[in-house]
């Protein structure tokens, strides 16, 4: 009675699984979503395609500008390259675009043609091209002004921290030069020379009072 169970449920679960796999199959698995690309940058866009093993199938991108009206097939360029990665039930479908310009910008959608011409469709990814003057030369060129004033500033502290150190050496005063020592021996010999022309300069006066007083007598 338990294995009759237990094999009941198993097959349940099978049958199960084949359905949700049958209902997986002929899908196409893409995101609605919107994409930003810088001006000269690069563009990748991938869609699954769910086929189960069946090869009679053709798939790929298509792509409606801003001023078009309907979707119409993309095609490789010298800028955009198309390829898929298959494996054994489902493949995916990309798209390289390098160099993207403003005529990139717009909608894209992955699109697959089964058996008996029935047609699939992915979700739409929206594409929107930015300037490279919002983006990468705003930020390039704060960068550099950042650059050019913190140059700036540098300068200017240096120049003051110089003029300051000049301020300083200006204003200070050098200290009176200090007089020569002299020793105890030219001390001597200097007081000695004064000893002597005081003697001489006594003696000679003394001579002349002298020969002053005998002239006036005679």
């Amino acid at each position: 009675m338990n294995k009759t169970w237990f094999t009941l449920v198993t097959l349940m679960f099978l049958c199960l699984l084949n359905v949700c796999e049958c209902e997986t199959c002929g899908t196409i698995r893409a995101r609605r979503v919107w994409k930003f690309v810088e001006e000269g940058g690069s563009l990748k866009l991938s869609c699954e395609v769910q086929h189960c093993g069946l090869s009679s199938w053709t798939g790929g991108w298509t792509f409606q500008g801003k001023q078009g009206t309907s979707f119409t097939p993309l095609n490789s360029t010298e800028r955009i390259s198309l390829s898929n990665s298959s494996a054994a039930s489902s493949s995916h479908l990309i798209v390289s675009i390098h160099n993207v310009n403003q005529s990139d910008a717009g909608a894209y959608r992955c699109k697959v043609i089964w058996p008996q011409s029935i047609m699939s469709y992915g979700h739409v990814t929206y594409v929107n091209v930015t300037p490279v003057t919002e983006s990468h030369l705003d930020s390039s060129g704060r960068s550099v002004a950042i650059k050019v004033l913190l140059c700036l500033g540098s300068l200017f502290l240096l120049l003051f921290v110089l003029g300051f150190v000049w301020c300083l050496t200006q204003n200070h005063q050098s200290p009176p030069p200090v007089p020569p020592r002299t020793s105890c021996k030219s001390q001597l010999s200097v007081l000695s020379l004064s000893l002597f022309f005081m003697t001489i300069s006594s003696y000679t006066q003394k001579r002349f009072q002298d020969s002053s007083r005998v002239n006036f007598s005679v």
